[in-house]
């Protein structure tokens, strides 16, 4: 896309989508770390990163998380005591060259002290983007978006 001062190009344009057999081997693995996540199985979550978990929290300033250790006890422990019965209701589905990405609503009842959002006992009702990042059908890593001022709001 050219304007008289600028041109630009997008990112990946170039690149072929996946085709249906890729998508659905995608598709897969996302809904087997889906379903493992909603249960809190993360012995299951990680299982599905054969090169080792990958986890990249946007809103968190010590993102990414690396590793088993690091996933279990700095992202997945706090998220769990703080919101136990999490509910992921998914919406959108969108397909890239190199990520499988899930529009969703997260709601939850705080029931622990949470990234500096104290505890009191409020429900948060938030949009998330979750971008799964692929090498071929091979998932890399975890991407969330959320607006943690959202969340702040409304757990006040």
């Amino acid at each position: 896309m050219t304007t008289e001062a600028h041109q630009f190009t997008l990112p990946g344009t170039d690149l072929p989508q996946p085709d249906a057999e890729l998508r659905a081997k995608r598709e897969a693995v996302v809904m087997e770390h889906t379903i493992r996540e909603h249960a809190w199985d993360i012995d299951g979550v990680l299982a599905t990163f054969p090169r080792g978990g990958v986890y990249r929290v946007m809103a968190y300033e010590e993102s990414p998380f690396l590793g088993e250790k690091a996933i279990k006890e700095n992202y997945f422990a706090e998220l769990q005591a703080a919101f136990p019965n999490a509910d992921h209701s998914l919406s959108h589905v969108h397909h890239t060259p190199s990520a499988v990405i899930l529009e969703a609503q997260f709601r939850a009842k705080q029931e622990a002290d949470w990234r500096g959002i104290p505890n009191h006992g409020k429900t948060v009702d938030a949009p998330v983007a979750v971008f799964f990042h692929f090498d071929g059908d091979v998932l890399i890593d975890e991407t969330l978006y959320f607006d943690m001022a959202t969340f702040a709001r409304q757990l006040a």
